[in-house]
């Protein structure tokens, strides 16, 4: 894994995103708020361009051989209405006429269509593609069999037609060569069985192609050179955008493979091109890049992680934009897991083990208070578990995209602008009752609720409060009293939870603030009174990540 994980185990909300709690019941349903909710959730926007850019490569595919059957069928009307041979040329006419309108209404639709679905869009695949299919069948049929006697060969006139159509799909439809490959086969199968059939029923043809078998074998290779150079052309192209991609450019960095998504913006493996190094580099969105309050937040971001210089904090190198305007900045890549993937792989932690990685992160904490920076976006999730320069079990605090000055550091008006008074910051599981109220002027002990809420996750497999719905959490952070984790926690996972390290994940999950620890470096004293803050260690972590290597990197792999 990078700096971020792939996917995350709950939704964030975002700070421009207002989720006011209503005060009647009858509007405490989960339908009512999503409307001015706005929730990232992984890979949620891929399938969504997808399907865009499959409708746009079908719309201009039935358009244009829809026009195509058009231009034919003016051609077929002209040269019969002139020649007076109305014993087949109609029939071609009616043929193109049905096949022009069909094309050209699919494409229409799909222009007027917003969003078409992906079963839909299949159906339109299939009709694009499968009306053509039948009409250049007849027409191949029927050209075998009233041309062959008056000509006394085998016309390859509707091969023209076949390899339109072959090269039609390989280049309107952005699909694998694969799925590409077995499409144009299957095309390809019916000016075959065309011949086959017109041998079947006609003698005449039949012993035309039993004494000059030449027509047959130019249509074979006709059509395997147009399969060949088709799917071949879609292949290249393929790995051509591929090689491109991997060697776009971030000023000094090459890209090599997308490694994670998060609200903001995508991240990146990536290589500095002189120093070799591998980094991680995490880029604006699309399209929240023309979105001023996105770009301030993203900066933001960057200006915020960069003030951090403690060893459990994600370490940011470099920021900039690229030539055509796109916003990046550089971190740190880890060789590790996040540690909601190392509870989910894993299940929970051992309460020694909770203890020593706690620790850790209350000392990243303690620093970004110093400077009046509140996290607010503490989860599992923005937590990577990593080795690093021989040290194991190394936690490091990520993803500072939610952060902003405590209160008393409010008076900036551009940092002002980007909090809506009542909305929501942080993740659902693991908001603060305040951030649930939607407070602007939230603290420290906000980020400490979040540390209580990590703890209770990592001792008991699950958040604090799981009640499904997005409202009833956030109902539950408001009104309902955790629980102990012990109480929580399954018997025979080894280690049992002290009363002491409940009481401390108990004070950490408090309603009020005042009645929380205060301070990072308050709980990190208390942590480090525990008797299981000394029964795990470097040693011991060592071994672990050891005997769990091979699971380890098949993951990475």
């Amino acid at each position: 894994m990078s700096a971020f994980a792939a996917g995350h185990e709950d939704l964030t909300l975002d700070a421009d995103s207002p989720l006011a709690i209503p005060s009647r019941p009858e509007l405490q349903e989960e339908s009512s708020i999503r409307v001015g909710m706005e929730l990232f959730e992984g890979d949620s926007g891929t399938s969504k361009q997808t399907n865009s850019l499959i409708q746009t490569r079908l719309q201009g595919a039935s358009l244009a051989l829809g026009f195509g059957f058009a231009i034919f069928a003016s051609w077929t009307g002209f040269r019969e209405f002139f020649s007076r041979d109305f014993h087949l040329g109609y029939g071609f006419l009616a043929l193109e006429i049905f096949a022009t309108v069909v094309l050209i209404g699919v494409g229409v639709w799909l222009s007027k269509v917003p969003n078409a679905s992906a079963s839909c869009l299949l159906w339109c695949e299939l009709v694009i593609f499968g009306v053509p299919t039948f009409a250049f069948t007849v027409l191949h049929y029927l050209e075998i069999v009233f041309m062959a006697p008056i000509f006394d060969l085998i016309p390859q006139m509707p091969m023209s037609g076949w390899i339109i159509l072959i090269f039609a799909y390989a280049i309107f439809v952005p699909r694998s060569w694969y799925r590409i490959l077995g499409v144009v086969v299957t095309i390809s199968l019916f000016p075959i069985l065309a011949t086959v059939f017109a041998m079947i029923f006609h003698q005449n043809v039949r012993d035309l192609i039993l004494h000059d078998g030449s027509s047959c074998v130019e249509m074979f290779i006709s059509l395997a050179a147009t399969i060949f150079a088709a799917v071949s052309s879609v292949r290249m192209i393929s790995n051509l955008r591929t090689q491109a991609d991997e060697a776009k450019e971030f000023s000094r960095y090459r890209l090599k493979q997308k490694i994670g998504s998060g609200g903001m913006g995508d991240v990146y493996l990536a290589e500095h091109r002189l120093l070799r190094r591998p980094c991680a580099i995490k880029v604006i969105r699309p399209e929240k890049a023309g979105d001023p309050k996105a770009i301030a937040r993203f900066e933001r971001e960057v200006r915020a992680t960069a003030r951090l210089n403690h060893w459990n904090s994600i370490s940011i190198y470099d920021y900039g934009r690229t030539a055509d305007g796109t916003f990046f900045y550089v971190m740190e890549y880890l060789s590790g897991m996040s540690a909601h993937d190392l509870v989910k792989r894993k299940g929970p932690l051992s309460p020694s083990r909770v203890v020593y990685l706690l620790k850790q992160v209350c000392s990243a904490l303690s620093e970004a208070h110093a400077v009046q920076l509140v996290h607010r976006d503490i989860k599992p999730a923005n937590m990577i578990v990593a080795e690093m320069g021989g040290s194991f079990d190394v936690i490091k605090l990520l993803d500072f995209g939610l952060a902003k000055p405590m209160s008393s550091a409010l008076q900036n008006t551009e940092e002002a602008e980007l909090t809506v008074v009542g909305s929501l910051t942080g993740s659902p599981h693991y908001m603060s009752p305040e951030q649930a109220m939607g407070e602007v002027q939230t603290d420290q002990r906000s980020d400490i609720y979040g540390i209580g809420g990590v703890a209770f996750y990592m001792l008991t497999g699950r958040p604090p409060f799981d009640s499904g719905a997005t409202l009833k959490i956030l109902m539950s952070h408001l009104n309902e009293p955790a629980v102990p984790p012990s109480s929580v926690r399954k018997h025979g996972h080894g280690q049992p939870i002290s009363p002491e390290l409940d009481a401390i994940v108990l004070k950490c999950l408090a309603k009020s603030a005042d009645d929380r620890f205060q301070s990072a470096r308050e709980l990190y004293d208390a942590l480090n009174s525990l008797p299981e803050s000394s029964q795990w260690n470097e040693r011991l972590a060592e071994q672990w990540w050891t005997s769990n290597s091979s699971t380890y990197q098949t993951e990475n792999g």
